[in-house]
């Protein structure tokens, strides 16, 4: 491999990893459960689905937000991030699923990807970031 053909090589991989780095991601492995109402598992496995996209979001978010943030604060991130979970979610793969008739519910494992930026931003628009010092805006 002659040097300027290395150089041209190294810009090209410098460059895919500045974009990589702008659009980062976390990959979250989290359970979920919904309750089988009415012997419907299809409404109780997209209850469990959800619940999981929710709890890996979370899991995203604790990273984020300022530790001291207050109940009020927790409520905004509640009505205004949680709520639109799939929204942040970059996709996700059933691990396992399964049906458990004898408690009634349907169990899920998935493997998340949450979309960090989008979240980072979402955060800062209510002015919990860590940066922010848990102040709302």
């Amino acid at each position: 491999m002659t040097r300027s053909t290395l150089c041209v090589l190294l810009m090209v991989l410098a460059t895919g990893s500045s974009s990589l780095a702008q659009d980062v991601s976390s990959v979250h492995i989290v359970r979920g459960r919904g309750a089988i109402l009415r012997d419907d598992q299809s409404k109780a496995r997209e209850r469990a689905i959800a619940s999981s996209l929710r709890y890996a979001l979370e899991r995203s978010v604790a990273s984020l937000v300022d530790p001291g943030a207050s109940v009020s604060h927790l409520q905004a991130l509640k009505q205004r991030i949680y709520r639109r979970a799939p929204q942040y979610v970059r996709s996700y793969r059933v691990l396992w699923e399964y049906p458990d008739l004898q408690q009634q519910v349907y169990r899920v494992e998935l493997e998340v990807e949450v979309a960090i930026k989008a979240v980072a931003q979402a955060i800062s628009r209510l002015g919990l970031s860590r940066s922010d010092r848990g102040t709302l805006n």
